[in-house]
């Protein structure tokens, strides 16, 4: 859950397989304690009876798949059963206290809405948070896992969770359950052998063997939400050794007595998982879990989540960023085992509704909505929900009717994205069959390369305002092949000129101009001037343009951005800071070859000097690659933030 979740549950007292029989060997850290493992209760004999009508998943690979083998991929909502939340902060205040039937007969209803909204979900996750496991006068600054009860825990599952999981399941939803989310232990990092690692121990032992959960095939396990870090002492400091050796613990712990499928959450809010690649999990039915917000992994965002995130300022991202911040994290880990991004949302921040403060726009261009789906279907094996609230997504057949535009209605808001991408999903389609129109999706309308530059053009399906990214059935044409190329999706400028590209899909036609550019002078290509020098690439800045002075936010990054810019011509790029520049702000003159702010660039302190000569034929980033000089896309200045930095000249020197 968001640490918004956190915080307003802290202002409130009360919220605060392989054979069964295999026991896999632990790996515990060396010179650690060896974590103690709980004792299982009893396990009854054959699987749970508790089945519903889907089909049975399993993963195979990075494959989620069904009985007979075919690829599967899934898509569903969340609850959360704190009175606060089904109460308070939604605005019905039915039930409190411990009346659990109430809780229970409230959230059935909320079910029973969405299914009869029409809305396709075929799973939920189903959030156990602190309220119903935990000693009811745990004083409200408290760590949860001090007051966790392992008899109300025991109570309450049966109680109120376990009547839902039934429910779900009998409504054609699976149910993936998840405990408590570690941000609410967030002051310390992971560890070994503490407080929330036996509160965890204790509950998966009881999850894991109940007679109406083990071997269950609509239900699956979310091992925990939103670890942020992992004290690795014990390793030696090696983080990613630590955090798979954690979730392996309690991988093997719940193989002992089931095989249900375990999604298993990576660092640092959900977004790392480069640590599963160096060190793997063992076992089967494995996915992972992993959250995606606006402004993380470089896409766009109005407003930043408050996690570790990436471009601050819808339009000026886009889809190359994000595709390249997302293939840098999460690529390699989607080779091992399929992906479930069980949290992801977007609205305007006007509406006051969403986590995520973004807009929908085109695939190909700006915003997240369209962006998101489209890099979700192109990897293959990536499932997700939407982190709309429960009552919001009941409430979508009327509200979204209304003449006047509300969160519901607006095709910049996920909740009328979702609806029918979800209604497409369930028939086997990742794209309509028809549309109103086509367009051709791009940040500023046309497109500029520079001789031998490339770009992926994506067109985008419309209908009925929700936009349907396409993957296939796509022809584009150019006007002239001798200036620009086209191979399938990916247009070439050749050179110097102008032409029109023709997209052709679903019966319609899209076009959109492309310049091609001359080489160009440092003083053409680096303009220090408002619409040109973004101060905004990284948080916001500042930017006078008669003085050529800057400042940028905290930490924050300033400059150009370009479709494949080849330099490569040239010998030296060099760059002279002015007398008003604040040295104290530890200017640094930094270079990509990808659109991806988060990747990995050339860089060049100033060090207190006015001038740093880029060697373009050397250039390397931090841990010796070298960077391509056809493709550079992102050139400018980070510095430390709020002091100013002018720039005197920027040259090529041959």
């Amino acid at each position: 859950m968001r640490r918004l979740f956190f915080a307003l549950l802290s202002c409130i007292v009360l919220i605060a397989c392989d054979d069964d029989k295999q026991v896999v060997d632990y790996s515990y850290p060396e010179g650690g304690e060896t974590p103690s493992v709980p004792e299982v209760p009893t396990v009854p004999e054959g699987p749970s009876e508790l089945y519903g009508t889907l089909p049975i998943l399993h993963t195979e690979g990075r494959w989620l798949c069904d009985e007979s083998g075919n690829h599967a991929n899934i898509h569903g909502f969340w609850q959360t059963y704190t009175p606060w939340f089904n109460g308070g902060a939604w605005g019905e205040n039915n039930w409190g206290g411990r009346d659990y039937e109430g809780c229970v007969a409230y959230n059935k209803g909320i079910i029973d809405k969405i299914v009869a909204s029409g809305i396709k979900v075929d799973f939920m996750r189903l959030h156990m948070d602190s309220y119903w496991f935990v000693d009811p006068n745990r004083p409200s600054k408290s760590r949860i896992s001090e007051y966790f009860k392992e008899d109300l825990m025991r109570e309450y599952f049966d109680k109120v969770y376990l009547p839902i999981i039934k429910h779900c399941i009998s409504k054609g939803i699976r149910v993936i359950i998840r405990p408590y989310p570690c941000g609410e232990e967030a002051d310390q990092p992971l560890k070994y052998g503490d407080g929330f690692f036996a509160m965890l121990e204790k509950m998966w032992a009881y999850f894991s063997a109940h007679k109406d959960i083990r071997n269950n095939a609509d239900v699956m396990f979310e091992l925990m939400n939103e670890p942020v870090n992992i004290d690795a002492d014990a390793h030696g400091g090696n983080r990613d050794k630590a955090v798979s050796e954690y979730m392996q613990h309690f991988i093997d712990l719940i193989r002992k007595n089931c095989k249900n499928i375990i999604w298993v959450p990576g660092l640092t809010w959900q977004q790392y998982y480069q640590c599963f690649v160096s060190y793997p999990l063992k076992g089967d039915n494995l996915g992972f879990a992993v959250h995606c917000y606006p402004g993380w992994y470089g896409s766009d965002a109005e407003s930043s989540t408050g996690e570790n995130g990436g471009n601050m300022g819808a339009g000026s991202g886009g889809y190359e960023p994000f595709y390249a911040g997302w293939n840098n994290a999460i690529a390699a880990a989607a080779e091992l085992h399929p992906i479930l991004i069980t949290e992801m949302d977007w609205a305007a921040e006007k509406y006051n509704k969403t986590w995520g403060k973004s807009a929908t726009g085109l695939a190909g261009g700006s915003g997240f909505g369209a962006n998101f789906k489209y890099i979700m279907d192109k990897m293959g094996n990536v499932s997700y929900m939407t982190f709309t609230a429960p009552n919001d997504l009941a409430l979508f057949p009327t509200e979204s009717k209304k003449a006047t535009t509300n969160y519901w209605n607006d095709p910049e808001c996920c909740p009328w994205q979702i609806y029918y991408w979800y209604e497409e999903y369930a028939k086997g389609n990742i794209q309509p069959e028809s549309a109103d129109k086509i367009v051709i999706g791009s940040r500023t309308g046309s497109v500029t390369l520079t001789k031998s530059g490339s770009k992926e053009l994506i067109v985008n399906a419309i209908r009925n305002n929700v936009v349907f990214p396409l993957q296939t059935g796509v022809e584009l044409a150019s006007s002239d092949p001798s200036i620009v190329t086209v191979d399938g999706t990916t247009i070439t400028g050749v050179i110097p000129g102008t032409v029109t590209i023709t997209a052709k899909a679903l019966g319609l036609e899209a076009s959109i101009t492309v310049d091609v550019l001359a080489p160009a002078s440092a003083s053409e290509l680096f303009p220090v001037k408002v619409g040109k020098f973004d101060v905004n690439i990284w948080d916001k800045g500042t930017l006078d343009e008669e003085t050529k002075t800057f400042t940028t936010g905290q930490y924050g990054f300033a400059g150009w951005k370009f479709d494949n810019l080849d330099i490569s011509m040239h010998k030296y790029l060099v760059v002279k800071l002015g007398d008003k520049t604040d040295f104290s702000c530890q200017p640094s003159f930094r270079l990509f070859d990808s659109n991806n702010y988060w990747g990995k660039p050339a860089m060049y302190d100033f060090k207190n000097e006015k001038e740093v000569r880029v060697e373009i034929a050397n250039m390397k980033n931090e841990e010796g690659g070298k960077l391509n000089a056809k493709t550079i896309c992102i050139i400018g200045f980070w510095t430390l933030g709020g002091r100013e930095v002018q720039i005197d000249d920027i040259y090529f020197e041959d």
